[in-house]
């Protein structure tokens, strides 16, 4: 009986952790594709970082670009005056100069703002394509890790309980063992008694008949 128990014991010992083993294996997978997530999320960010970056580049080279070819227009300009001589001649050219400069520099700021807004078109059509996909990533993304935590709780739950029904069966099976080898105990103890009033009674009778 002892050894139908034990056997019972270890069958079902097996299939529960077994069942644990399991849901261990579900814990980690759900944990990786939490982490998958992030680490989609971050490379977007960076991305997103990244093309600012470039256009802020992009910009800061041709202000200076700009700025160079100005001066040397200026330069050309000034020497050319020079070359000529002559002090009407000279103020004219300062004055055309001048006039020049101002229409480049009105040039400028036109295609400085032309290029400002296109630029500020792209970056905000990219910061709100890129925030309706995070809202909507966000919003299934916390769905879902808000799932997988309720999953995983539930499933450390079940882990626990089943861990302590291993601990009790285990208890049981140590207790029934002991209650078992009690009652094996008791019944040599019976069995010897049986036998020593079985040769009791026999000596009694054999003591009767030869009286």
């Amino acid at each position: 009986m002892g050894g139908v128990t034990s056997k019972c014991f270890v069958s079902s010992n097996k299939e529960l952790r077994a069942t644990i083993l399991l849901l261990e294996e579900e814990i980690e997978k759900s944990k990786s594709v939490r982490q998958q997530e992030a680490w989609d999320y971050g490379r977007r960010t960076a991305e997103f970082a990244a093309k600012e970056e470039e256009w802020v580049r992009e910009r800061r080279s041709l202000a200076e670009e700009a700025l160079e070819q100005e001066a040397a227009q200026r330069t050309r300009r000034l020497k050319k005056c020079e070359s000529d001589g002559g002090d009407d001649e000279e103020w004219w050219c300062l004055v055309e100069s001048m006039k020049e400069e101002q229409r480049q520099r009105e040039g400028a700021v036109e295609r400085w703002k032309k290029l400002y807004l296109t630029i500020k078109t792209e970056l905000d059509d990219l910061i709100q394509r890129t925030s309706e996909g995070e809202r909507f990533s966000s919003g299934s993304e916390e769905r879902m890790v808000e799932q997988l935590q309720k999953e995983l709780r539930e499933s450390e739950k079940e882990i626990e309980s089943l861990r302590s029904r291993v601990a009790v069966m285990q208890k049981d099976a140590i207790r029934k063992d002991t209650e078992i080898d009690i009652l094996r105990q008791s019944l040599r103890i019976l069995s010897v008694r049986n036998s020593k009033r079985s040769l009791i009674r026999e000596f009694l009778r054999e003591e009767l008949v030869d009286m």
